[in-house]
Protein backbone atom coordinates (compact mmCIF):
# COMPACT_ATOMS: atom_id res chain seq x y z
CA UNK A 1 0.00 0.00 0.00
CA UNK A 2 1.38 3.40 -0.96
CA UNK A 3 1.41 6.45 1.30
CA UNK A 4 -1.33 8.01 -0.81
CA UNK A 5 -3.46 4.88 -0.33
CA UNK A 6 -2.83 4.98 3.43
CA UNK A 7 -3.89 8.61 3.72
CA UNK A 8 -6.95 8.00 1.55
CA UNK A 9 -7.93 5.07 3.77
CA UNK A 10 -7.54 7.26 6.86
CA UNK A 11 -9.69 9.96 5.31
CA UNK A 12 -12.39 7.42 4.51
CA UNK A 13 -12.17 6.04 8.06
CA UNK A 14 -12.64 9.55 9.38
CA UNK A 15 -15.70 10.14 7.21
CA UNK A 16 -17.18 6.95 8.65
CA UNK A 17 -16.21 8.11 12.14
CA UNK A 18 -18.26 11.26 11.76
CA UNK A 19 -21.24 8.95 11.34
CA UNK A 20 -20.48 7.42 14.71
CA UNK A 21 -18.25 4.43 13.93
CA UNK A 22 -14.54 3.74 13.92
CA UNK A 23 -13.42 7.33 14.43
CA UNK A 24 -9.63 7.58 14.78
CA UNK A 25 -8.41 8.81 18.13
CA UNK A 26 -5.18 10.42 16.88
CA UNK A 27 -2.08 10.72 19.04
CA UNK A 28 -2.15 10.78 22.81
CA UNK A 29 -2.08 14.35 24.14
CA UNK A 30 -0.21 15.30 27.28
CA UNK A 31 0.38 18.56 29.09
CA UNK A 32 3.88 19.51 30.21
CA UNK A 33 4.41 23.26 29.88
CA UNK A 34 2.35 26.35 29.34
CA UNK A 35 2.96 28.30 26.15
CA UNK A 36 5.64 30.96 26.23
CA UNK A 37 9.41 31.14 26.11
CA UNK A 38 10.93 27.73 26.83
CA UNK A 39 14.52 27.62 28.09
CA UNK A 40 16.73 25.03 29.72
CA UNK A 41 16.10 26.65 33.08
CA UNK A 42 12.31 26.40 32.90
CA UNK A 43 12.41 22.91 31.45
CA UNK A 44 13.94 21.58 34.63
CA UNK A 45 10.72 22.50 36.47
CA UNK A 46 8.63 19.94 34.57
CA UNK A 47 10.67 16.86 35.35
CA UNK A 48 8.55 15.61 38.25
CA UNK A 49 5.26 16.11 36.40
CA UNK A 50 6.33 14.19 33.31
CA UNK A 51 7.93 11.50 35.45
CA UNK A 52 4.67 10.96 37.31
CA UNK A 53 2.85 10.59 33.99
CA UNK A 54 5.42 8.02 32.90
CA UNK A 55 4.89 6.02 36.09
CA UNK A 56 1.11 6.18 35.64
CA UNK A 57 1.47 4.79 32.13
CA UNK A 58 3.65 1.95 33.39
CA UNK A 59 6.83 3.25 31.74
CA UNK A 60 7.92 3.17 28.11
CA UNK A 61 9.98 0.89 25.93
CA UNK A 62 13.71 1.44 25.34
CA UNK A 63 13.99 3.61 28.46
CA UNK A 64 17.55 4.43 29.40
CA UNK A 65 16.79 3.88 33.10
CA UNK A 66 13.99 2.93 35.45
CA UNK A 67 14.32 6.02 37.63
CA UNK A 68 11.34 7.80 36.06
CA UNK A 69 13.52 10.89 35.56
CA UNK A 70 12.83 12.68 32.30
CA UNK A 71 15.63 13.87 30.07
CA UNK A 72 16.61 17.55 30.06
CA UNK A 73 17.72 19.82 27.23
CA UNK A 74 21.24 21.16 27.17
CA UNK A 75 22.24 24.17 25.09
CA UNK A 76 18.76 24.38 23.60
CA UNK A 77 16.04 27.03 23.76
CA UNK A 78 12.63 27.49 22.13
CA UNK A 79 10.85 30.82 21.92
CA UNK A 80 7.21 31.04 20.88
CA UNK A 81 7.07 33.68 18.13
CA UNK A 82 3.40 33.15 17.23
CA UNK A 83 1.14 31.92 20.07
CA UNK A 84 -1.67 29.40 19.86
CA UNK A 85 -3.99 30.03 16.94
CA UNK A 86 -7.23 28.09 16.60
CA UNK A 87 -8.63 26.89 13.30
CA UNK A 88 -12.15 28.33 12.86
CA UNK A 89 -13.44 25.06 11.41
CA UNK A 90 -12.61 21.36 11.49
CA UNK A 91 -9.11 20.90 10.05
CA UNK A 92 -7.39 17.57 9.56
CA UNK A 93 -3.67 17.14 8.96
CA UNK A 94 -2.19 14.42 6.76
CA UNK A 95 1.45 13.85 5.85
CA UNK A 96 3.03 11.15 3.73
CA UNK A 97 6.81 10.89 3.94
CA UNK A 98 9.31 8.85 1.94
CA UNK A 99 12.87 9.21 3.24
CA UNK A 100 15.97 9.11 1.06
CA UNK A 101 16.60 5.50 2.09
CA UNK A 102 13.11 4.52 0.93
CA UNK A 103 11.39 4.28 4.32
CA UNK A 104 7.74 5.35 4.20
CA UNK A 105 5.60 6.81 6.95
CA UNK A 106 2.24 8.52 7.12
CA UNK A 107 0.21 10.28 9.77
CA UNK A 108 -3.35 11.56 9.83
CA UNK A 109 -4.82 13.72 12.59
CA UNK A 110 -8.56 14.33 12.26
CA UNK A 111 -8.53 17.28 14.67
CA UNK A 112 -5.41 19.41 14.40
CA UNK A 113 -6.73 21.62 17.21
CA UNK A 114 -4.52 24.70 17.46
CA UNK A 115 -1.08 25.54 16.11
CA UNK A 116 2.03 27.18 17.56
CA UNK A 117 5.11 28.63 15.81
CA UNK A 118 8.43 28.69 17.65
CA UNK A 119 12.03 29.66 16.96
CA UNK A 120 14.39 26.88 18.02
CA UNK A 121 18.07 27.43 18.82
CA UNK A 122 20.79 24.88 19.54
CA UNK A 123 24.16 26.05 20.80
CA UNK A 124 27.21 24.08 19.57
CA UNK A 125 26.75 20.52 20.81
CA UNK A 126 23.29 21.39 22.14
CA UNK A 127 20.51 18.84 22.55
CA UNK A 128 16.76 18.95 23.04
CA UNK A 129 16.81 15.90 25.25
CA UNK A 130 14.53 12.94 24.52
CA UNK A 131 10.98 14.10 23.88
CA UNK A 132 7.72 13.62 21.97
CA UNK A 133 5.04 15.86 20.42
CA UNK A 134 1.22 15.69 20.49
CA UNK A 135 1.01 16.04 16.71
CA UNK A 136 3.00 16.63 13.51
CA UNK A 137 5.71 19.30 13.36
CA UNK A 138 7.06 21.04 10.25
CA UNK A 139 10.57 22.44 10.68
CA UNK A 140 12.42 24.95 8.48
CA UNK A 141 16.13 24.83 9.30
CA UNK A 142 17.72 28.21 8.57
CA UNK A 143 21.15 27.90 10.15
CA UNK A 144 23.59 25.10 10.93
CA UNK A 145 22.96 21.35 11.03
CA UNK A 146 20.64 19.13 13.07
CA UNK A 147 20.72 15.40 13.71
CA UNK A 148 17.44 13.70 14.66
CA UNK A 149 17.61 10.30 16.37
CA UNK A 150 14.48 8.26 17.06
CA UNK A 151 14.28 5.50 19.65
CA UNK A 152 12.91 2.91 17.23
CA UNK A 153 16.06 1.26 15.95
CA UNK A 154 18.10 4.28 17.05
CA UNK A 155 18.09 5.53 13.45
CA UNK A 156 19.39 9.04 12.73
CA UNK A 157 19.13 11.60 9.96
CA UNK A 158 21.00 14.89 9.60
CA UNK A 159 19.56 18.07 8.06
CA UNK A 160 21.32 21.28 6.99
CA UNK A 161 20.35 24.93 6.65
CA UNK A 162 17.87 25.26 3.78
CA UNK A 163 16.29 21.87 4.53
CA UNK A 164 12.72 21.42 5.72
CA UNK A 165 11.44 18.25 7.32
CA UNK A 166 8.32 16.81 8.89
CA UNK A 167 8.23 15.18 12.30
CA UNK A 168 5.11 13.01 12.34
CA UNK A 169 4.78 13.19 16.12
CA UNK A 170 4.66 9.39 16.27
CA UNK A 171 8.13 8.86 17.73
CA UNK A 172 10.23 9.55 20.78
CA UNK A 173 13.32 11.39 19.61
CA UNK A 174 16.24 13.67 20.37
CA UNK A 175 17.54 16.54 18.21
CA UNK A 176 21.22 17.44 18.49
CA UNK A 177 23.51 20.03 16.97
CA UNK A 178 26.51 17.99 15.75
CA UNK A 179 28.76 21.06 15.37
CA UNK A 180 31.28 22.02 18.03
CA UNK A 181 31.51 25.62 16.84
CA UNK A 182 28.33 26.68 15.00
CA UNK A 183 24.82 27.15 16.37
CA UNK A 184 21.70 25.72 14.73
CA UNK A 185 18.49 27.70 14.25
CA UNK A 186 15.13 26.61 12.90
CA UNK A 187 11.46 27.54 12.89
CA UNK A 188 8.85 24.97 13.85
CA UNK A 189 5.12 24.82 13.14
CA UNK A 190 3.47 22.53 15.70
CA UNK A 191 0.05 21.04 14.91
CA UNK A 192 -2.55 19.73 17.36
CA UNK A 193 -1.38 21.72 20.37
CA UNK A 194 -4.33 22.54 22.65
CA UNK A 195 -4.49 26.13 23.90
CA UNK A 196 -2.43 26.58 27.05
CA UNK A 197 -0.46 23.37 26.59
CA UNK A 198 3.09 22.71 25.48
CA UNK A 199 4.03 21.34 22.05
CA UNK A 200 6.71 19.16 23.66
CA UNK A 201 6.87 16.54 26.39
CA UNK A 202 10.23 15.37 27.75
CA UNK A 203 10.58 11.69 28.54
CA UNK A 204 13.11 9.28 30.03
CA UNK A 205 16.40 9.14 28.10
CA UNK A 206 16.88 6.30 25.62
CA UNK A 207 19.88 4.03 25.08
CA UNK A 208 20.86 5.30 21.62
Amino acid sequence: MTIRDTISENLETDRQGKQGTNRPTGILRRTVLKAGTVTAATLGMVGSTAAQENETDGGTENAGSETGQVDEPEGFSAEVVAPHATFPGDVGTAFGITSEDGMEESVFIQDSSTIVIAELTWEPGGSTGWHSHPGPVVVNLVEGELTITIDEGCSSETYSAGDAFVDTGKHIEVARNPSESEQTVGYALFFRVPDGESPTEWVEPRDC
